[in-house]
């Protein structure tokens, strides 16, 4: 480890950890890894969060060394130790105080987050990274949680597959109020689909409560699974629940009607969930729907999608 981080580490230095800023990124390099490691036993010892000195000593070495990782593009190389250091904050208190104020261990996990799944198109740091990634959406830090979504929602345009062993944990997450990731559910659910089918009822029941983007990617889901077949896992409690979910659907349909790809996904959910036959116990609601679809569809606002008109299913 370079002469410096020993410095400042072993003795903890505040005094001198500014100076790791006056040396080459290039000169340090070799020694992001062992410093991570002595930032891990720092952090872990019984009196770090009561002690400031060490805690402005780590703060200040993690942004020399998140900083001196990007500029040297070497996160494969330091990926282990860092997610190591990032997995140990999840054995300490991650819920803020009563003023607001992140934890110790938050703001350590906060600070090197970004540095880790920024990368998020490197799979060698996405297989050491998301499975600790998932762990810190119940940890009861909503900023936290909250960044660590976008992060994910990013993953699962390019590595979905990663993301499919922890579909379980996402889903928990949606419907305790963490609607940022039903964007992920599209893409995870053609490697695993289980786990949402059985919570399509729970998660179309927060519809009338999403914004239009998130009650997009809702239907999107829903498309996703009108074409695997597998909506006959999707049942209503009562026909006001199919009503006021056909409802939405409809005010959601002509809200974007210059938007033919938003559209297609609107009609198929629509097609396949509402059409009649699919619930004996809701007819009366699915007829009024098909014939809410017939008359846009007469009228030159919509058509059905190719693939769920009647001559064809």
């Amino acid at each position: 480890m370079h002469q410096l981080f020993r410095l400042v580490l072993g003795q903890k230095d505040l005094s001198r950890a500014g100076d790791l800023f006056s040396l080459d990124d290039s000169e340090i390099e070799d020694s992001l890894t062992e410093a991570l490691e002595q930032i891990k036993i720092i952090s872990s010892s019984s009196d770090y969060q009561t002690n400031n000195n060490d805690q402005a000593v780590v703060e200040i070495c993690i942004t020399r060394i998140t900083t001196a990782i990007r500029e040297t593009e070497s996160i494969e190389k330091h990926a282990k130790a860092l997610v190591g250091l990032w997995d140990s904050c999840l054995e300490r208190n991650l819920r803020p105080s009563g003023k607001d104020e992140d934890t110790p261990h938050a703001k350590i996990a906060s600070d090197i987050m970004s540095c880790i799944l920024q990368n998020y198109n490197r799979p060698p740091v996405m297989v050491l990274a998301i499975p600790i990634a998932v762990k810190f959406l119940h940890r009861g830090n909503k900023e936290l949680c909250r960044n660590m979504s976008n992060y994910l929602s990013l993953a699962a345009i390019t590595k979905a597959d990663l993301l499919a062993d922890h579909t379980e944990v996402i889903v928990k997450s949606i419907l305790q109020g963490n609607a940022m990731l039903l964007r992920v559910l599209p893409s995870v659910y053609e490697k695993q689909p289980q786990p949402i089918n059985r919570h399509l009822t729970d998660l179309l029941a927060l519809m009338s409560h999403l914004e239009q983007p998130e009650q997009y990617h809702l239907l999107r889901l829903l498309h996703v699974a009108a074409k695997k077949k597998q909506l006959e896992a999707f049942s209503f409690d009562s026909p006001e629940s199919c009503r006021a979910t056909c409802a939405q659907c409809f005010s959601y349909l002509h809200h974007h009607h210059g938007h033919p790809g938003k559209i297609v996904v609107v009609l198929s959910v629509l097609y396949t969930c509402f059409a009649p036959g699919a619930s004996l116990e809701l007819e009366a609601t699915q007829i009024e729907t098909k014939g809410c679809l017939e008359a846009g569809s007469r009228n030159g606002l919509w058509r059905a999608p190719t693939c769920l008109r009647s001559e064809d299913r």
